[in-house]
């Protein structure tokens, strides 16, 4: 562990929180509507532009000789759940997205395609929570432009996306298609794909975090068109098979879309929803044969693991500094690979059982020192 002071980025959070706070006077001011909200994602943009050379020179000296996680397939940290304990328990230093340029896209879309009213109270939540990190937990959490200090070339990143997503279909088909469109062209009712597809992949299709096994594709995706945010009314009137593509590509770009950002950066992703470790689990093995890819995978494994395994009541009453400061001098993360490595144990094929024992008895039995 070879800590070190990032003074531009620990600088650059001082200002970002002058820049939020001063924006919720403004909302409890003139409210929250759409031309506000739009208003001040344009701030936030603006803010980051001129700074992303001096954060990415920084960031890449911190993440030489550091263990950098970032919290992924989240929008926010919530931590009016204790999701900061977890976040905090393993690495040295801790990297969030910034949220409001993660949700820019829900407020580039004419307001009436959309639930503006359920768009905005998420927002709302959204911006209480960034409230409280740059109040409470500032440098303890680094809020960043991440995507926009990996991603220099959207149209080539779009590409990238879509040709492992035309080989995913292509493998789970067993046939070529030549684009989406053929796919369609192919295909019309849930019932079709789901009698097409190979039964492993089928099975393993999962849109919501209480998907019951053994019910039917038709299920699933009608319980994700009313469940997730907006997906409803975006994908309204479009063909079966349309609606089939844009749900999966969401969450095969995702997690794709966090492996590529991760490696490019040389940070770590920290996952705490079961559907996008669902997707992590699907996919990994088309990556572990990169042995620098599989080191990230095992460590997002490991801290996914240990977020199932650590009941949050263990958090309450305890004070989050002192937390954080015990966290700092146990090295969780190497003495659970080393334990790991002492045992053989293969959390690839199996092992997760062994895995829960480890971080039970390096993780819970100081709990008292706390």
């Amino acid at each position: 562990m070879a800590i070190q002071n990032p003074k531009n980025i620990q600088r650059f959070q001082a200002e970002y929180q002058q820049l939020i706070v001063g924006y919720k006077n403004i909302f409890q001011t003139d409210g929250m509507t759409f031309k506000t909200i739009a208003l001040f994602l344009d701030e936030v943009k603006f803010f980051w532009l001129e700074k992303l050379d001096i954060v990415a020179f920084e960031l890449e000296e911190l993440t030489e000789n550091n263990a950098c996680f970032v919290l992924c397939g989240a929008i926010y940290l919530d931590v009016s759940e204790y999701e900061h304990y977890y976040f905090k328990s393993i690495g040295d230093y801790h990297l969030l997205f910034d949220p409001f340029l993660k949700m820019e896209h829900f407020f580039r879309v004419p307001e009436d395609r959309i639930d503006s009213t359920q768009t905005i109270e998420y927002f709302k939540r959204v911006f209480s929570d960034t409230i409280d990190i740059v109040t409470y937990y500032q440098n303890y959490f680094y809020i960043l432009p991440i995507r926009q200090l990996a991603v220099e070339d959207e149209e080539q990143r779009h590409e990238l996306l879509g040709k492992f997503f035309l080989d995913f279909l292509s493998s789970s088909f067993h046939k070529e298609f030549t684009d989406q469109n053929d796919f369609c062209h192919q295909y019309q009712t849930f019932e079709q794909i789901e009698h097409e597809m190979d039964p492993y992949v089928c099975k393993n299709l999962v849109f919501n975090e209480h998907d019951n096994e053994g019910i039917s594709l038709r299920e699933k995706l009608e319980q994700y068109c009313k469940s997730q945010m907006n997906f409803g009314a975006l994908v309204r009137e479009q063909p079966e098979s349309r609606i089939f593509l844009v749900a999966i590509y969401s969450w095969l770009s995702q997690i794709i879309d966090i492996l590529l950002i991760c490696v490019y950066l040389r940070i770590i992703p920290y996952i705490r929803f079961g559907i996008t470790f669902h997707y992590l689990v699907l996919i990994m093995y088309t990556f572990i044969d990169d042995q620098n890819l599989k080191e990230v995978i095992e460590k997002t494994i490991v801290f996914y693991i240990l977020r199932k395994t650590v009941d949050v009541v263990t958090f309450k009453n305890k004070d989050f500094s002192q937390y954080s400061m015990t966290v700092n001098n146990k090295n969780i993360l190497d003495n659970i690979l080393d334990k790991m490595r002492e045992q053989q144990i293969d959390i690839f094929h199996g092992g997760i059982k062994q895995l829960e024992l480890i971080i039970q008895d390096e993780f819970v039995k100081y709990w008292e020192t706390v």
